[in-house]
């Protein structure tokens, strides 16, 4: 069992800051000349190369995921963690680079191509995995289904399959309108700018040290943080999950789904389903997590950890 929640402020300034400062952030060129920016972190002279892909959720950065890169870094794997175009250290599409917006929808699986492409052709690995969050796993979903690639296997943390609406056809109907009427790049109607997350009451994790190191780095570093996403964005990504029916049955590498049981950010009414799509896909409930299973409290997160190592390594020789 891994011992950090207690004192994670700590175990992040000794531990987590001097390793991710031995791998400079670096930049490509994505789609349409978008700066995307990246971390890799290398292991020196292993006997077998082994990559893990981290592919975060909307409004996160590659400082955050630093805790998860080291604990792969850990089990021997290389790792490579980046930030969407329009969050993150990667440039922003708007003046206002508050506002959670995205271009279109298909760019983000072809900056994880053109990315890849480049990490590929300066490292040979035996085998490469995808570890997903929300929006991450959407993305990915994507990119493993209309892409070559050589991922062995992917593990999609509360998906981001469904959006939780209230009123289904009138919400929708709103949103196309504000597209029709040109008001994409406005806010989604309660929300704005960045807010730091109430350590109380937030329906992301129960780990107050992580959420509290969360917007410590967000605070300490304003220009990576992101506010509420806009209606091109919601419109965008709606769109893409009501294709998912056709586009999962093209995966056809191992992919292990992981649900949280408090789960409120996403709606996984349809998520059996959905896995069901997948040739050879597996759903497995995390107890007592809320939506950020991989920042949840020590005793979940480490049974997450877990089985996603496990289904990492039953898959590397395949």
């Amino acid at each position: 069992m891994i011992q950090r929640e207690p004192h994670f402020t700590h175990f992040a300034l000794a531990e987590l800051h001097p390793f991710a400062a031995q791998f400079p952030l670096q930049d490509v060129k994505g789609k349409k000349g978008i700066r995307i920016t990246y971390r890799h972190f290398v292991q020196d002279q292993p006997t077998e190369r082994r990559l893990v892909i981290l592919v975060n959720g909307r409004a996160e950065n590659l400082l955050k995921w630093t805790e998860l890169a080291y604990d792969f870094y850990q089990q021997g794997y290389d790792v490579l963690v980046f930030d969407h175009r329009g969050q993150g250290y990667s440039q922003r599409l708007l003046k206002d680079h508050d506002k959670g917006y995205i271009d279109e929808f298909r760019f983000y699986a072809d900056d994880i191509a053109l990315l890849l492409e480049k990490i590929t052709s300066l490292y040979h690995y035996q085998s490469q995995h995808i570890l997903a969050h929300s929006l991450g796993a959407l993305i990915s979903t994507y990119y493993l289904a209309n892409y070559d690639h050589q991922v062995k296997s992917a593990v999609f943390s509360a998906p981001f399959y469904g959006i939780p609406l209230q009123h289904s056809l009138r919400d929708e109907l709103i949103i196309n309108l504000m597209m029709l009427f040109g008001q994409g790049s406005r806010y989604v109607f309660g929300k704005g700018k960045y807010k730091p997350a109430d350590l109380d009451k937030n329906d992301l994790s129960c780990c107050r040290t992580r959420m509290k190191w969360m917007n410590r780095i967000n605070r300490r570093h304003p220009h990576i943080h992101l506010g509420g996403p806009t209606f091109r964005w919601v419109h965008l990504c709606f769109n893409a999950i009501k294709k998912l029916p056709t586009i999962l049955p093209r995966i056809e590498i191992p992919v292990l789904i992981l649900q949280s049981e408090r789960e409120k950010i996403v709606d996984n009414q349809n998520l059996q389903k959905l896995t069901d799509l997948l040739p050879q896909g597996q759903l497995v409930q995390i107890e007592h997590s809320k939506h950020e299973i991989l920042f949840e409290r020590d005793p979940i997160r480490d049974l997450a950890l877990a089985k996603i190592q496990q289904f990492f390594t039953e898959n590397n020789a395949k």
